[in-house]
């Protein structure tokens, strides 16, 4: 029993005030003082300012998803091009030309096919070798590049030739990311391509972690400067894939930007060391004055120089 003194309402503050006590402990306990918690960029406070998001383009300026939609129903095989799309020459890929015109001419896609063999010749093969099949179209309404660990999808229609090699640059940086640069562990990662889950000793993993929390969270420190161009912030794969291209085509505005920030300079060093066996690209410097820009695959960069590496 209670002493006389405390009214039953005073026994039930107390009792209230005790829960109250104990919810906040463990709140404190479970989030408050967490160090190691991350944050998404939505969460920065007034002290910590957000990142600024250039405006994203539609999706026809921006068509980098790592999920393949269906193939347009207004595309069809162009049946008199069917002996080029059986074989993609020695790398024995199985190349398909759709286009919604049946007045395509065998030029143009010898034209697209040229540029991006010489492509090929020029990026280690063991990089992009699980690499089997590839989908050419030639209609301005399809995306310019679509791809997984395996496939590319390609518009080689209605585009600069300097745009579809860069293009094509950065599906293959998918390519190497997904495909060439594999891990065997059970152990998962805490990264998802889509359903499949990225195991843990991924060597790509490495990369990741430098920007990002999981496939859609960035670390709760990341800035602007961390990243190669606004569309490499949209996931650690465009991050990848973005990376690979400016690594390749851009070398010297990639060594002179990641002065700037040391998570910049560990993803050089990670193209480097771990993609590209130490090898390093030259190129013009085109970017000035540590500028950024939404895709860099619109950037300007010396196509002849280029393949002379091939």
């Amino acid at each position: 029993m209670f002493p006389k003194i405390f009214t039953r309402c005073q026994i039930a503050s107390f009792a209230v005030l005790a829960i109250f006590m104990v919810a906040v402990g463990m709140n404190t306990a479970s989030g408050l003082l967490e160090e190691d918690k991350l944050y998404p960029v939505e969460n920065f406070t007034a002290i910590n300012p957000p990142l600024i998001f250039p405006e994203k383009p539609k999706l026809e300026a921006n068509p980098f998803i790592p999920d393949l939609p269906e193939i347009p129903k207004i595309s069809r095989p162009i049946e008199n091009l069917a002996e080029f799309s059986r074989k993609f020459d020695a790398r024995n890929l199985k190349v398909e030309i759709l286009a919604n015109s049946r007045e395509l001419e065998n030029k143009e896609v010898q034209n697209c096919k040229a540029l991006l063999e010489q492509t090929l010749a020029t990026i280690p093969e063991d990089l992009t070798a699980s690499l089997d099949s590839m989908k050419l179209f030639f209609s301005k309404k399809s995306p310019r590049g679509l791809s997984n660990s395996h496939l590319i999808e390609l518009r080689c229609g209605n585009l600069d030739e300097d745009e579809i090699v860069s293009v094509f640059v950065h599906e293959l940086g998918h390519i190497a990311d997904l495909g060439g640069l594999k891990g065997a562990s059970f152990a998962p990662s805490g990264f998802a391509d889509g359903s499949l889950k990225i195991p843990a000793d991924d060597p790509s993993v490495r990369f990741y972690q430098l920007s990002w929390k999981d496939e859609q969270t960035q670390k709760f420190m990341a800035e602007r400067k961390d990243f190669v161009s606004g569309y490499a912030m949209s996931d650690p794969f465009e991050d990848f894939a973005e990376s690979f291209n400016f690594y390749i085509l851009h070398g010297e505005d990639f060594r002179a930007i990641k002065e700037e920030s040391d998570i910049l300079a560990q993803k050089y060093d990670f193209m480097r060391d771990a993609v590209f066996d130490g090898e390093e690209f030259e190129s013009e410097r085109n970017t000035k004055n540590g500028k950024r820009v939404w895709d860099s695959t619109l950037l300007e960069f010396n196509r002849e120089e280029f393949f002379t590496r091939g």
